[in-house]
């Protein structure tokens, strides 16, 4: 057995295998509280929100809004996330969002009249000061930018300026935000936006997505406009500022756009090329990209049920998915509001934090980012689940080889055959293996894994 495969599978057992369905990328930890409050408009029971990433004092932390509270972790030990901050908020809400400048931590929330929150981590983990919790300025904010080029920070859908954009500044003082301006946009409701350089990038709901020039708060400048074909929810731009990457989340099933940039002088926007991948049955295309962030060359997608999706975007017109892995494998349907939140793909050391709404914070790395073409999608089934005597292994589209293995919860090898080209089901005798919890890998030759956990009795 490999080193890396013992290394990967030790961690998926040590969490209690939470088994999921994955290609390319491998689960390091996952944390979830049950006991902590909900916000469950419809039902949806929303735990956790948006997540964020720090690395401060050789030490790599992860930042979970959840219901009430913003949850800090040290994760530099990724295998063992250890809880350091719990901050609690005034009320339940649904909406938290974090952005971070100079080792702080800021965080606002939507639905609630909490303000902002600042938590200065420069002594962190000995030490983390929630230095600034105010509503003076504001009491919500949809979702919060910050220019950390500028020390500006671009409140988005705040309860103030009916709705408008608040531009605040933290480059003189980071724990003591001045207001710059508070202003009404030709856009009007920003959901979400990007900002460099000043420049901001606004998606602007069903208004669409609006480019204005913000070197001057007080009187910003409209430099280009795209209308909207769905929800504009969230963009991202590639790093040589070519190309913006649009989620659209209403209604289900819109893919991401990109949007070309290079003619923005002459106030031209084009949608260059668009995606969607679901990842259930072909034909269930009511998947939701929610929110996309660029690391590179790699895109992350935060596509709710489906999880966390990467692609390769060296040709931005063109974009090729290279993994995925399933934060929210429960779901057998598409049933809009649940799973993967967001992303921070940032971390030096490497690791992906993701955070889904049911499901909690889970840490992941990507294997490789040489895969050339993208890789189908295979769901495994082993039934009968508890097994007895034989263990059956389905997989849902005959294709080219592989392997199967199965594991004891020691790291045990115990059962191992290799998947014939063609061939779409599998038999384990495991009736002479002592009754308990077995971990089943099915790796294919395309390059995607597949973990299931298996029971024998």
């Amino acid at each position: 057995m490999q080193k890396l495969s013992l290394f990967f599978l030790t961690v998926w057992i040590n969490i209690a295998v939470f088994s999921q369905n994955a290609q390319n990328m491998a689960l390091i930890a996952r944390w979830d509280d049950d006991t902590l409050p909900i916000a469950s408009p419809n039902n949806l029971r929303v735990q956790y929100s948006g997540c964020w990433g720090l690395a401060v004092n050789n030490h790599e932390f992860a930042i979970l809004g959840g219901a009430r509270h913003v949850l800090i972790f040290d994760i530099t030990i990724p295998a063992k996330p250890k809880l350091i901050g719990k901050f609690e908020g005034k009320t339940n809400t649904v909406w938290r969002e974090f952005k971070s400048y100079k080792n702080r931590i800021y965080a606002v929330s939507d639905g609630a009249t909490e303000g902002l929150m600042i938590f200065d981590m420069s002594n962190a983990p000995d030490t983390i000061i929630r230095s600034y919790y105010s509503n003076e300025l504001f009491n919500s904010a949809h979702t919060i930018t910050l220019d950390t080029s500028s020390g500006r920070i671009y409140l988005n859908g705040t309860n103030v300026a009916n709705q408008g954009l608040l531009v605040l500044d933290v480059s003189q003082n980071p724990d003591k935000p001045t207001l710059l301006a508070s202003t009404n946009l030709p856009g009007r409701y920003i959901h979400d936006s990007y900002v460099r350089n000043d420049t901001v990038y606004a998606s602007s709901g069903f208004n669409g997505f609006y480019v204005y020039d913000f070197k001057n708060p007080h009187n910003p400048v409209v430099l280009a406009s795209l209308p909207a074909t769905g929800y504009q929810h969230n963009n991202w731009l590639t790093e040589d500022g070519r190309y913006a990457f649009c989620t659209e989340e209403i209604p289900t099933g819109r893919p991401i756009l990109v949007v070309d940039l290079q003619d923005i002088r002459n106030a031209n926007l084009e949608v260059a090329a668009s995606f969607l991948h679901p990842l259930l049955t072909p034909g269930a295309n009511s998947a939701i990209p929610h929110n996309v962030y660029i690391r590179g060359n790699l895109l992350f997608d935060s596509q709710y049920e489906d999880g966390l999706l990467v692609y390769n975007i060296n040709n931005p017109r063109a974009p090729v998915r290279i993994g995925f892995y399933d934060t929210h494998p429960e779901n057998t349907q598409y049933n809009t509001y649940f799973g993967c939140w967001g992303n921070y793909p940032w971390l030096p050391s490497g690791v992906i934090i993701a955070g889904d709404m049911q499901n909690g914070l889970h840490l992941l790395r990507l294997l490789s980012t040489n895969i050339p073409v993208d890789i189908p999608t295979v769901k495994v089934t082993p039934s009968p689940n508890p097994a007895v005597d034989i263990l059956n292994v389905e997989r849902s589209a005959a294709g080219s080889g592989g392997t199967l293995r199965l594991f004891a919860l020691t790291g045990q090898l115990v059962a191992n055959q290799n998947w014939l080209e063609g061939e779409n089901a599998l038999q384990i005798p495991v009736g002479h293996l002592t009754p308990g919890i077995y971990v089943l890998e099915v790796r294919f030759e395309q390059g995607n894994t597949v973990l299931k956990k298996v029971i024998v009795e």
